[in-house]
């Protein structure tokens, strides 16, 4: 599954980067086919957040922690420090780690309002141990 990285460099600069999350046919549910899923992911907790128009261009500013950011509803174009902008659109999933630096910038790309689901993860969850498969919480 692709994610969309932003992080931080050591000089604080943003910058993007596609990361391929690993996807395992497993049991998922008793009395369904097995599914292609993920790690099983700890979170601190969820949020959902209405974003009006007026707010989407908001200024340079680095996440307030590391955390999933799921595009519920809406378009949304995100810049990075390097330069870089990125289109968003419904579906998108981006991991965030540029919680320190400049951070990154969004951008509106029409008047409608998005839907985003903030997931922050615990210390230790990095995108080298989602990537790696070594995000495993005990859940099931």
């Amino acid at each position: 599954m692709l994610v969309t990285h932003i992080f931080a460099d050591a000089r604080g600069e943003s910058h993007f980067a596609n990361v391929e999350i690993p996807l395992t046919l497993i049991p998922v549910a008793a009395h369904l086919p097995q599914m292609r899923a993920s790690p099983s992911i700890a979170s601190i907790h969820t949020q959902f957040v209405v974003v009006p128009p007026a707010v989407i261009a908001h200024d340079w500013h680095p996440a307030p922690a590391r955390q999933f950011v799921l595009l519920l509803k809406g378009e949304l174009e995100v810049e990075v420090s390097d330069g870089e902008r990125r289109a968003f659109t419904q579906g998108a999933i981006v991991f965030l780690e540029d919680t320190k630096g400049r951070g990154h910038k969004g951008h509106a790309v029409n008047d409608d309002e998005l839907i985003l689901a903030f997931i922050p993860v615990p210390d230790g969850t990095t995108i080298k141990t989602l990537r790696d498969g070594e995000c495993r919480s005990g859940a099931p």
